[in-house]
């Protein structure tokens, strides 16, 4: 009687199908791991995903690896920073040149943060990272505090910070990028009233505050500040700042360095197509040590104080009313420009953005103009 046959499994066949698997379950793993999810309703021991999310965008940033995508569901996030020197949220997980990390708030401005204390609301240390479409208000002295290089902030609402804390030597700002790189980019965000009550006689509370090299701050609008509506310090240098208006503050725009990071100073710089209105003492200026090669070009100033002292080159200034469509000095008006205005087709083309504050393309007329928005 023949033998039965006996049965060898095909061992290369069941290798190749477990490590195919072990592959698409990575694949899978990573795949779900590149979405993170954080609503008011969720709980910090979930694992994020959509159906069952985080609470709160630390736990997210511990779960963040390059490429993630956090998304912030809308609601109101409260946070705690008790004093000066605390922080509601800390996020610290870097991405990398091709594979950035990301924080959204699904609807812009529907995830709205708000901080009580003296502190800082977000304390962000990483690198590669973008925050966009975030509502931040309440009593601390910084909106967003960014260590990290390569970084961008879009699209944010970032008002009535009160600075509860008062007047002192550690500062404020809505946005504040300090690290030792830099390579920022700020764009398309409204900050206003930050230290509103104070506006001057506080020196230490900016809205928009580059502390370090080669930033580009464009299409934003800044209003309400109690010292300087964009300003460089420290160690900055190389800033592009852009079709940015910015307007009731004490001062508008500020190069310069000085204090921790001074270097040889501040140098490189382009200030271009910007509206500066309706600043206390200066619109445009330089502070503290300079270095060469900064230009002023096509800038609107106008009821400042002193509308431009600067010893950079200086073309194009147009020193006339911007004629907005509303002039609201609190921040709440229409800051588009009426047709007969002297900043339409008066802008520079050289370093400016492709597109304004609403996402319009540059340029619609003969030439770029000047301010946030395209005409």
């Amino acid at each position: 009687m023949q033998k039965a046959a006996k049965f060898v499994p095909n061992v290369r066949f069941i290798l190749k199908s477990s490590a195919s698997a072990a592959v698409l379950f990575a694949a899978c793993g990573s795949a779900m791991a590149a979405h993170i999810y954080v609503s008011t309703t969720g709980s910090d021991s979930n694992p994020g995903t959509q159906t069952r999310p985080v609470k709160t965008i630390t736990r997210a940033d511990y779960l963040a690896t390059p490429g993630s995508v956090v998304h912030v569901a809308s609601g109101t996030y409260y946070v705690s920073a008790p004093s000066a020197g605390s922080v509601g949220i800390r996020t610290s997980k870097s991405g990398t040149a091709t594979a950035r990390i990301k924080f959204i708030s699904d609807v812009k401005w529907g995830a709205k943060i708000i901080v009580s204390g003296t502190g800082i609301t977000w304390d962000s240390r990483g690198s590669y990272v973008d925050i966009e479409g975030f509502d931040i208000s309440g009593s601390g002295r910084h909106g967003i505090l960014a260590a990290g290089s390569n970084l961008s902030f879009r699209h944010n609402f970032i008002h009535d910070l009160t600075v509860s804390g008062g007047c002192t030597g550690g500062g404020g700002a809505a946005i504040d990028t300090y690290g030792p790189v830099g390579n920022v980019v700020i764009d398309r965000n409204i900050v206003r009233n930050i230290g509103y009550r104070m506006i001057g006689t506080c020196n230490t509370v900016q809205g928009i505050y580059i502390a370090n090299a080669n930033n580009v701050v464009t299409n934003n609008i800044v209003s309400g500040v109690a010292a300087v509506g964009i300003q460089q310090w420290h160690g900055a240098t190389a800033s592009t700042i852009v079709n940015n208006t910015t307007f009731h503050n004490k001062i508008g725009i500020l190069l310069g360095q000085g204090d921790s990071g001074t270097t040889t100073g501040s140098a490189n710089n382009y200030v271009a197509n910007n509206i500066v209105y309706d600043n206390k003492t200066y619109g445009i200026i330089e502070g503290g040590k300079m270095g060469g090669n900064n230009r002023y070009a096509n800038n609107l100033v106008a009821r400042s104080g002193t509308n431009v002292k600067v010893s950079g080159t200086v073309s194009g200034t147009v020193l006339a009313e911007p004629l907005f469509v509303n002039y609201q000095p609190t921040g709440t008006g229409n800051y588009k420009v009426y047709s007969g205005s002297p900043a339409i087709d008066r802008g520079t083309s050289l370093k400016a953005p492709i597109i304004d504050f609403a996402g319009v393309a540059r340029p619609r007329g003969a030439a770029l103009d000047i301010g946030a928005y395209e005409y």
